[in-house]
């Protein structure tokens, strides 16, 4: 009976992702290689509602949301910051379809600096902050690999040499724990931002990481309030939640 209900439940999940791909064509763009995930959190009449024009996509990593963000806002300009050097030259050799991706080899955070940069075996769990033990036992094979020196600068530093100042900005934080200095370095762009996507961690998976509490703090203190939330990722021990993405909207954009 429990296999059975097992494969009920998985050709119930079949039928509806076909069902999506059919009301939402261009959901296939991002099947290989992109964030379904965060496709399926923006696609929505909230976030059309916006009119955005340029995307900031902090922790690039290999472009998985360049890719969702290029099948959801193909006339936008994206922004990509990832200061791993392997990662960028991934990026920097990738065929995007569009003249609109621009990539910057570099960090964010709150203040301009050098920070040492723990690359894992696993890409995308690469950061500035140390990993846990307990990440090491959700996701094995992801232990660092080699540390490097790379470059930090605050985001509203960057963002008036790109010629943006007018266009409604969308800010896409994806940084291993790291999430509240990235914010703490954007405060100056905020006026032009009235959608920030966060990935936050609810599991200690990296030292001194941002934590769910002192993120919504901070962001309701700048007039942000959380409008959706994407997919839960669970431990596959106990089924608690690891981390999720948070969507944001700016109150009185």
């Amino acid at each position: 009976m429990f296999k059975l209900a097992n494969l009920l439940n998985y050709l119930g999940i079949r039928i509806q992702n076909y069902a999506y791909i059919l009301d939402n064509p261009t959901y296939l763009k991002v099947r290989n290689g992109g964030c379904g995930t965060l496709y399926r959190l923006l696609n929505k009449d909230w976030f059309h509602r916006q009119q955005i024009q340029t995307v900031l996509d902090v922790g690039t990593n290999e472009g998985q949301f360049i890719k969702t963000a290029l099948a959801l806002l193909p006339n936008t300009n994206i922004y990509g910051f990832e200061p791993n050097p392997e990662a960028v030259k991934k990026l920097e050799n990738t065929h995007w379809d569009s003249s609109r991706v621009s990539i910057l080899p570099i960090a964010c955070g709150s203040r301009k600096t050098q920070l040492q940069l723990n690359i894992s075996k696993f890409s995308p769990a690469s950061s500035l902050l140390n990993m846990q033990k307990r990440h090491n036992d959700e996701f094995p094979g992801t232990e660092t690999d080699k540390e490097i020196i790379v470059e930090v600068d605050r985001i509203d530093n960057i963002v008036p040499s790109l010629n943006l100042v007018h266009d409604p900005l969308l800010l896409k934080i994806d940084v291993q724990g790291f999430e509240l200095e990235v914010l703490a370095g954007a405060i100056g762009i905020f006026n032009q931002t009235p959608v920030i996507v966060c990935e936050i961690n609810l599991a200690e998976l990296y030292q001194n990481q941002c934590t769910l509490e002192s993120l919504v703090t901070f962001m309701r203190q700048h007039q942000y309030r959380i409008v959706d939330i994407g997919n839960p990722i669970r431990s596959y021990h106990t089924q608690e939640v690891l981390y999720l993405d948070l969507a944001f909207l700016k109150e009185d954009f």
